[in-house]
């Protein structure tokens, strides 16, 4: 991998409820699945760019997120994350406020736009960091490096476990929330670029 320069993304298959996918995936990884945008943010020194999960680069259109990835003591990240406007309280707004960000073009209007609706990252996943391809790496460990590298604000909720109870806990509190659902991901899985793989499944 080479910081940016994106790749494609990796997709999920369904599962109908979180048993389904624990009998499939287990122990697994359990996180939000927040309804935003798609994006794979790269670094390399002071330089940030943001690409959509068609590999447009839209940097101009989030600078909030190009501003809190470049702050970080990190020198050539290439996170997979999702972006999503959310409310002071930290409720989602609905889809098409995210999107908006995505339709513009003037620095005016995205200006205003950021003012009005401003966009947080959540990083789900890391392939790449300080020169060291993570792509490959079983999911457990690209987990921890983001935990051990992001402030937690950066990071999507995530738990892991094999109790469907508390996988359905965990799901009805993302709803709760307003998200959309959970993902469930086995964590000895590598990532797989431009594939829809059976280690994530989308609740």
């Amino acid at each position: 991998l080479t910081p940016l320069q994106p790749v494609q993304p990796m997709l999920a298959q369904s599962a109908p409820d979180v048993r389904t996918a624990l009998d499939r995936i287990h122990p697994a990884a359990v996180e939000w699945k927040l309804d935003g945008a798609r994006l794979q943010i790269h670094r390399a020194g002071d330089d940030v760019r943001a690409f959509t999960r068609n590999l447009a680069d839209v940097t101009d259109r989030v600078p909030e997120i190009v501003d809190a990835i470049g702050r970080l003591p990190i020198a050539s990240p290439v996170f997979d994350a999702e972006a999503i406007a959310l409310r002071a309280g930290g409720r989602p707004y609905p889809f098409g406020m995210t999107m908006s960000r995505f339709g513009s073009r003037s620095r005016k209007d995205i200006t205003e736009l950021r003012r009005d609706f401003p966009l947080s990252a959540f990083v789900f996943d890391v392939l790449h960091l300080d020169g060291e391809d993570l792509i490959d790496r079983p999911a457990a460990e690209r987990f921890d490096a983001i935990d051990a590298r992001l402030p937690e604000e950066l990071g999507v909720p995530r738990i892991v476990t094999d109790d469907p109870d508390e996988a359905e806990r965990f799901l009805d509190d993302a709803i709760e929330r307003g998200h959309e659902g959970v993902m469930v991901k086995a964590l000895d899985a590598a990532y797989e670029a431009g594939r829809r793989g059976a280690s994530w499944l989308k609740v």
